[in-house]
């Protein structure tokens, strides 16, 4: 009993993150806390590399990564950040048992809660309820992709820096502005006048 006890605590963010839209009862949570583990790694240390397989599900507990794909000029496009009590992976490399096109990297120190591929798949087939869980999960990620998307054709490079800033505010001081400026599909160079002109906008209102 008290084994079990130190497991849930171990990983009690990550069942306060699922129960935020699922419920699990005691012995599902137990069982499910059984097929995790916990991974460390340093800042600048590669948790994918491209044309690696993506094996794991992971959940931030500490830190702060950032997944990118590099084109065939050499040119960084990054495609998605992570911090505390958010989810990382390579969906397409992980779900398809395929070499992966992106690289993930930490930017900070890091810990994260890793959930093996092959286990979870076998778990959700015993516990629907978690199964629902990622559905929604991967529901929310290509809405906020299709909506990325969208953003890019309608918005002018001041507008997609101030929604960044005021939908991410934990984000702007966490991550280099050049990684900010990639995202964003923008220039270093040009990211800078957009910056300065936001933030002197700031400072009058």
């Amino acid at each position: 009993m008290q084994y079990e006890f130190t497991l849930v605590m171990q990983y009690e963010n990550i069942l306060k993150n699922i129960s935020r839209y699922i419920s699990l009862s005691r012995q599902e949570e137990e069982d499910f806390c059984d097929i995790l583990s916990i991974k460390k790694i340093k800042k600048k240390e590669f948790l994918l590399r491209e044309g690696d397989i993506c094996t794991d599900e992971y959940y931030v507990n500490k830190g702060c990564l950032r997944e990118y794909f590099v084109d065939q000029k050499g040119f960084e496009h990054n495609l998605y950040f992570a911090i505390e009590d958010w989810w990382i992976s390579d969906i397409y490399s992980r779900t398809q048992m395929a070499p992966s096109y992106c690289d993930i990297v930490a930017l900070e120190d890091c810990e994260l809660v890793c959930i093996n591929h092959e286990k979870l798949e076998n778990f959700m087939l015993k516990v629907p309820a978690l199964e629902r869980f990622f559905r929604l999960s991967y529901e929310r990620s290509l809405v906020n992709m299709h909506l990325k998307n969208l953003r890019m054709l309608y918005m002018t490079a001041e507008e997609r820096y101030i929604h960044f800033r005021e939908r991410y505010p934990q984000l702007s001081n966490r991550i280099p502005q050049k990684h900010i400026a990639s995202f964003l599909g923008l220039t270093p160079q040009f990211f800078n006048t957009v910056h300065a002109k936001v933030i002197r906008s700031k400072r009058k209102d």
